[in-house]
């Protein structure tokens, strides 16, 4: 088992709780948990221990379409948001 997703609906909407490695199948898995629900989406990744490129592409893509991400680890975090701004200059 690389990934579980435990899926908590609620009048607030959906949360996904994600746990283990997304990357490979994993990301199909998410894909198709996703793309029927209608609302609000949370992603609780506290569980998560790591995404491979094409998952953090997923989560990007989940995120710029309104998905929450709650509970992503600094690594997580940092491979979400733009690492080019963290790359050193002028070495």
């Amino acid at each position: 088992m690389t990934i579980r997703i435990d899926v908590e609906s609620g009048r607030a909407g959906v949360i996904l709780r994600v746990a283990g490695v997304l990357a490979g199948s994993a990301i199909k898995q998410l894909t198709d948990v996703c793309e029927p629900i209608e609302g609000h989406v949370a992603l609780d990744l506290s569980k998560m221990k790591l995404a491979d490129d094409a998952g953090i592409q997923l989560l990007r893509s989940l995120r710029e379409e309104g998905a929450e991400i709650r509970g992503a680890s600094a690594f997580i975090n940092y491979l979400l948001d733009d690492k080019s701004a963290y790359e050193p200059k002028g070495i």
